[in-house]
């Protein structure tokens, strides 16, 4: 009653309406008033502290050398006249603005600065994306993932890195989740990738997907090995990565092949835990950002996924001819059953592994039908736990790509070119050369971009630039029963070739070989490969084609030697042909110095061109 009889008085009617209005344009000014004093305090304090020269900030905006590797305004709000200290005052400014959504874009930078300055909580958890991303990607776990080097593909030539989710669902079971950065490199014309992807730059993409997914992908598909790296992060750090991807994932990001791939935006992400985490210095590698959170102690348990065709030719090296080609029979028969050894000795738990190996192998490359490839699996894995329940294999801890040698080198060098003598300095930015301890790879590879060599005639005293190679890959995968095995070379490069009388003239070349490689023991392997090439003078452009025989020897005391033979036609367009005998020995003094030797001689019907070089070699 005596709600109705207030709601009926005039004057109190009319002072409750007041009231209400009040009330509704106070609930409306006053925070934003609160807001803005808010921001300003907290810049205030920001400044003070100088948080805007933290490494955690630097790597939220993706900085180096006070420049940010992203260009897109919805990621950078101080752009065009872009500053971190700058980038720190307007996200304090546009988060404390009183707009409630505005946490949305950046809850990685909130989060942080919550941490940092105390500052007022923000509903963090009513943001959509936040929340799907949390209910998608449960967090208990990151791992950082190294799929391995892929040289028949120009988008994998470096292996690719990527993080691995894990953590229980609404339901409590256990689900992994992948999260990649990526471009679009499907195309064959490798110029154009190469251009594109480190001059003008390609659109980036970020994908989560099932881990599981992701690996048959790799291990199944690719035959390519899984390196798995558990970080040693707390919960906080572990929601800034996750919080971060988001920041990530609604900016325009333009990926470059040499400055900003996977490795270096991961290495970014990597840097939010707040632990030192270092930089290449050329140039940052999928194997290179592994070291890296290595040597910031922020790797701890190491898993590997290893594909069956690289275990099955492992295996095979342990196992004489003729059991191979047994095994061989007994896979593809479907009668692996009958012939297992159920003595439990190692020799049997190797011949063993080798079947289950070529079993999947041959099943996966449509060698093998569902079927037998049921039959042998069954049985096989019956064996294994009766006859063999406490051996396991393990991989080799020479293959983990924290152990490998830097993908950057600088060599140094004195020759004599048919008797001149000259200096030079050869500086490769990436990977590796054949004459490198390449006992880390599962064969002999190599692999080189913008290696470029400086020569110094002392003769006359004028530097040149003697070669520019600009793509060069190679490798001399041994043949075996189980899975082939195809050598091959693609080469790209501005280079001296010769005439007929062996005088040199710099041409741009391309040219690709094709193979085959024998391991004829443990530590020798011989090879002979076919193929041609088109050149280009300036004036007019040629075809030549090439014969190349050798062997590699890796030798004891950390030596090796790479020996050859190759017999080269219409070189400069001159229709005739030369033949070149090659020695390269290479004495590792440590895993980042190596000495050089090397030796050729240039000859055909009437003239004979040697050469002779020693030199350093720094791995870094």
């Amino acid at each position: 009653m005596q709600f109705f009889s207030f709601k009926k008085s005039g004057l109190r009617a009319a002072f409750f309406a007041l009231q209400i209005l009040f009330t509704s344009a106070s609930s409306a000014i006053v925070p934003e008033m609160i807001s803005l004093n808010e921001a300003e305090r907290l810049k205030e304090l920001a400044i003070t502290k100088l948080i805007y020269k933290s490494p955690v900030w630097s790597a939220l905006l993706h900085v180096e050398n006070e420049h940010s590797n992203i260009s897109d305004e919805n990621f950078l709000l101080s752009l065009p006249d872009f500053s971190p200290i700058k980038e720190l005052q307007q996200t304090i400014d546009f988060l404390y603005q009183g707009v409630q959504g505005n946490v949305c874009r950046f809850p990685a930078r909130y989060l942080w600065l919550r941490q940092q300055l105390d500052a007022p909580e923000l509903p963090l958890d009513e943001c959509p994306e936040v929340a799907e991303f949390r209910q998608k990607a449960p967090l208990d776990e990151i791992a950082l993932v190294f799929a391995s080097e892929n040289i028949a593909q120009p988008a994998s030539m470096l292996g690719h890195a990527f993080l691995k989710f894990s953590g229980k669902n609404e339901q409590g079971q256990e689900i992994s989740h992948a999260i990649s950065f990526f471009t679009d490199a499907n195309t064959i014309n490798l110029p154009k990738l190469l251009f594109d992807s480190m001059v003008i730059g390609k659109k980036g993409y970020f994908s989560l997907t099932p881990y599981s997914e992701k690996q048959q992908h790799y291990v199944d598909e690719e035959q390519r090995a899984i390196w798995e790296y558990q970080l040693t992060l707390d919960n906080f750090q572990m929601e800034l990565m996750r919080l971060h991807l988001l920041e990530l994932k609604q900016s325009h990001l333009t990926y470059f092949f040499q400055k900003y791939n996977c490795a270096t935006l991961l290495n970014f992400i990597l840097a939010l835990s707040g632990k030192s985490v270092p930089d290449s210095a050329w140039w940052v590698t999928p194997k290179g950002l592994i070291k890296n959170a290595h040597q910031a102690g922020l790797i701890g348990n190491t898993r590997v996924i290893t594909p069956s065709r690289w275990l099955a030719r492992a295996l095979a090296e342990q196992v004489p001819v003729v059991e191979q080609q047994s095994i061989h029979q007994q896979v593809q028969a479907g009668i692996v059953a009958s012939n297992l050894d159920h003595s439990g000795s190692e020799a049997a738990f190797i011949r063993l592994n080798l079947a289950q190996a070529y079993n999947q192998y041959a099943y996966l490359t449509d060698k093998l039908d569902k079927s037998l490839w049921f039959v042998n699996g069954q049985a096989i894995t019956e064996v294994k736990t009766q006859y063999f329940p406490s051996m396991s294999l393990s991989t080799g801890n020479r293959y983990n790509p924290i152990n490998t040698p830097g993908e950057s080198q600088i060599s140094f060098s004195t020759q004599h070119d048919d008797g001149e003598p000259a200096l030079t300095l050869t500086v490769l930015p990436v990977s590796h050369v054949l004459s490198d301890d390449n006992r880390n790879y599962t064969s002999e590879t190599s692999l080189q971009m913008f290696a470029t060599t400086f020569k110094l005639p002392l003769q006359n005293g004028r530097p040149i630039l003697d070669r520019l190679t600009i793509y060069d890959v190679q490798s001399l995968m041994p043949y075996d029963e189980f899975t082939g095995g195809i050598s091959g070379r693609l080469y790209i490069a501005v280079e001296p070739q010769k005439n007929s009388q062996l005088a040199a003239s710099h041409v741009f070349a391309m040219s690709g070989a094709i193979g085959l490689t024998k391991r004829v023991l443990q530590d020798v392997d011989l090879y002979s490969l076919a193929g041609g090439g088109v050149g280009y003078t300036g004036a007019h452009g040629f075809l030549y084609t090439t014969l190349e025989a050798g062997a590699v020897l890796r030798e004891v005391w950390n030596m090796k030697s790479l020996l050859s033979l190759t017999r080269t036609n219409n070189q400069i367009d001159s229709g005739s042909h030369y033949y070149t005998l090659s020695l390269k020995h290479s004495k590792y003094i440590t895993n980042s110095l190596a000495l050089n030797l090397d030796w050729k001689s240039d000859f055909n019907s009437s003239n004979r061109k040697n050469f002779a070089a020693i030199g350093l070699r720094k791995i870094f």
